[in-house]
């Protein structure tokens, strides 16, 4: 039996939609002329912005299925072009492409969930083809929201990636610069503090300059847990950097899966360690896990290599550190159920290098 295809049924006109639309934002006209005359003999519709501030004017009028934007731009640069989409159209995929070699910047974007990064000149365009393919896909199917630009920087099931999905300061280079790969850590560290109904958390990082850092991060989920990590990136000498944004991606990627539902610590832990299992340029690192549950007013700490102190006003707790991430730490013992009370801190330091303090807070006790 003969299959009827939509274009056999639709309009043209209702045809016509089907095509995806690509916003191409970027100052070079060249690039932009060359990007879209191949967009366009793939089958996009090119809507084509010289700067930030008239792509921003587009989105207004017409909606696209993917932006593509340069970050080194005048009037309104790409990284603040790239944060006022993830804020007023937090449902469009976004790739830049650019030759920007500022760490900072591109720091800046990853915070605001970029996904794909490609570097100019793009030797190969099928590569950008592939990029926006995938990105699309993930749209598609709500994937979009659950995967960090960093996990595509590791092969972590063996496949090889084109030579441009890879940033231009890819993870070799992080690994031969340690002051750029501190630099860049340093600028992915979240902000100081952050609050959920009636709780506070802040948290204060000092640390010598002379060493690889410290390096932080948490998220809320909706169940009301905070979910928190300390990693010291100076632990493992070789892989440092690398191994900590695997940590970073694999944490927010699992989160993110989670939607609204709880987890425990053992979970991330093994998340995590598989990541640093199968990928190529990672290895066992210093961590503490963390949850504090603001519904139940509990806290639960997994040291996987870190040591921690956790105080409230009653006294405080010295939890000591144990197998490293990487090392089976999922089986290390587990303080579970730790009261959180109207006031809870939990430090760790490294000696005469850096100290780190994360106070957890009832705006409104009893």
């Amino acid at each position: 039996m003969h299959k009827i295809s939509e274009a056999e049924v639709l309009p043209s006109s209702t045809v016509a939609l089907q095509r995806k639309r690509v916003m191409l934002v970027d100052d070079d006209p060249i690039f932009r002329r060359m990007t879209g005359t191949y967009l366009e003999s793939q089958g996009y519709e090119v809507i084509e912005a010289e700067d930030g501030l008239e792509g921003l004017k587009f989105l207004r009028e017409c909606e696209p299925d993917l932006v593509l934007c340069d970050l080194l731009m005048p009037v309104l640069n790409g990284v603040e072009f790239v944060e006022e989409v993830s804020i007023a159209y937090p449902s469009i995929p976004m790739i830049v492409v650019s030759a920007t070699e500022s760490i900072s910047d591109v720091a800046k974007v990853v915070k605001c969930g970029i996904k794909d990064f490609l570097t100019k000149p793009i030797s190969n365009p099928d590569n950008l083809r592939d990029a926006i393919e995938s990105s699309l896909e993930d749209a598609d199917s709500h994937l979009s929201d659950q995967r960090d630009i960093a996990t595509q920087w590791f092969r972590v099931d063996g496949a090889e990636m084109p030579e441009e999905q890879e940033l231009h300061w890819h993870l070799e280079y992080l690994a031969q610069n340690p002051s750029a790969a501190k630099d860049f850590l340093l600028a992915l560290l979240p902000e100081k503090e952050t609050s959920q109904g009636d709780w506070k958390c802040t948290y204060r990082l000092l640390q010598s300059t002379d060493v690889m850092p410290l390096v932080f991060d948490y998220a809320w989920l909706i169940s009301g847990q905070f979910v928190f990590y300390l990693v010291d990136s100076d632990s493992e000498t070789k892989h440092g950097a690398a191994t900590t944004l695997l940590v970073r991606a694999l944490f927010h990627d699992y989160l993110r899966g989670l939607k609204s539902q709880s987890t425990d610590l053992n979970n991330i832990a093994r998340i995590l360690e598989k990541g640093i299992d199968c990928a190529h340029c990672a290895s066992p690192i210093n961590v503490v896990l963390g949850i504090a549950d603001v519904v139940d007013g509990t806290l639960s700490i997994l040291p996987a290599g870190l040591e921690v102190r956790v105080s409230d006003q009653n006294g405080s707790q010295q939890i000591h550190s144990s197998r490293r991430l990487g090392e089976l730490s999922a089986g290390n013992h587990q303080v579970m159920d730790l009261k959180l009370g109207n006031r809870c801190s939990i430090s760790s330091s490294r000696m005469g290098t850096s100290s780190f303090a994360l106070e957890i807070i009832d705006k409104y006790p009893n």
